[in-house]
């Protein structure tokens, strides 16, 4: 009787919808597959919870998911390695420490960058100016910041965004510096407009809630940091450190592929968040971009889309038809406001209260806390 060959489904990256397959890998094994995880980091920050470690609600462990234990529990073999390139018509993928791997099947959920094409000069990003992506090396500069405004009778800290993860960001830095002292700063530049993609009754309570705070909403575009000062195109102000929430662009392996892309870097996928170059090769996630409709880069997508994607992982290695993901209209949104409090968002309804943060955080546990 002839062997069958051993398909090699190659996992890239450890976002939601790699941890959702892991978890489910042992009552759905693939017999005849060799499955391998390669992520830079052996735990997976999630970011829905960030903000609520920042200011100081959870410990870190607790919006940690460990990826290695994961992959130890589905019997995959995990790689402590970064991605450097994807060389899809050979099937294979280079690590940047120079590991070669072949595959069948490859799943590219690694995640962006943060889209820094607004800041002039050369400045050590990790160091005054810090993107929140990668997420790991934000977590260490945030608890920098903290020691640092511990040693400050002042301190100003600037936010750059216009978007629900600026906001949250931006109250949750906040609170957090409030409690440390009375005198620190924090101001956030939105550019021309704050939550543009928000119903109007939503954009109304978050401006409340930053007002609340105290926080200075500056509507001008940020466009360089220079000697302790951001410039916007309106005003320059003091800052110490400067957190920028400013969208995504495509992860660094991408400048370097033969897969197609499109805009600043991300995978062109199709419905089925299959690659529309290499039908082996699937992409979810902030790492792709739809090309049959408009699909926003947010968690919300990311977890959703995620499930579809794994689910036709599996289909694909079963020869078996792959379904779509077919985003809702309205999606349930939960804004945090530092303290405890939070925003629904449902379409053009919206509402908010302290329980409105209990319900986040139940969900965001259970995300976490999956077995």
């Amino acid at each position: 009787m002839k062997k069958t060959a051993i398909k090699k489904l190659l996992l890239a990256g450890g976002g939601h919808a790699h941890i959702g397959l892991l978890r489910r890998l042992p009552t759905n094994r693939q017999t005849g597959t060799d499955i391998t995880l390669i992520s830079e980091q052996p735990y997976s920050i999630y970011s829905g919870m960030l903000p609520g470690w920042m200011a100081g609600h959870y410990d870190l462990a607790e919006i940690s998911i460990d990826i290695k234990a994961l992959c130890q529990k589905a019997k995959v073999r995990f790689v402590p390695a970064c991605v450097g390139q994807v060389i899809a018509d050979a099937n294979k993928l280079v690590t940047t420490d120079k590991q070669s791997f072949d595959y069948d099947l490859l799943s590219l959920n690694t995640g962006a960058d943060t889209a820094m094409q607004w800041l002039n000069g050369d400045v050590d990003h990790t160091d005054t100016v810090v993107p929140i992506r990668p997420l790991h090396h934000f977590v260490e500069r945030w608890q920098q910041i903290l020691i640092e405004a511990q040693r400050s009778d002042v301190y100003h800290l600037a936010v750059v965004g216009a978007g629900a993860a600026a906001t949250e960001l931006v109250m949750a830095a906040k609170f957090a510096l409030q409690g440390i002292n009375n005198n620190h700063k924090v101001s956030l530049v939105c550019g021309d407009e704050l939550l543009a993609d928000f119903d109007k009754n939503f954009k109304r309570r978050v401006i409340k809630q930053l007002d609340r705070h105290n926080i200075e909403i500056i509507y001008a575009r940020a466009k360089g940091y220079s000697e302790g000062r951001l410039l916007t195109t309106a005003q320059s102000l003091n800052a110490d450190a400067v957190i920028a929430a400013t969208g995504v662009t495509g992860a660094a392996w991408t400048r370097d592929t033969d897969i197609k892309t499109v805009e600043d870097g991300f995978i062109a996928v199709n419905s089925a968040q299959q690659s529309v170059s290499h039908p082996n090769v699937f992409a979810v996630g902030d790492t792709s971009t739809r090309v049959d409709k408009v699909v926003a880069h947010s968690g919300v997508h990311a977890v959703f889309g995620g499930r579809v994607e794994a689910d036709n992982l599996l289909a694909y290695l079963n020869n078996v038809p792959l379904q779509d993901y077919q985003p809702k209209k309205r999606t349930l949104y939960l804004l945090s406001c530092g303290d405890k409090y939070a925003i629904g968002s449902w379409g053009r309804y919206s509402l908010q209260g302290r329980w409105v943060w209990e319900l986040k955080r139940q969900i965001d546990k259970r995300f976490v806390e999956a077995s």
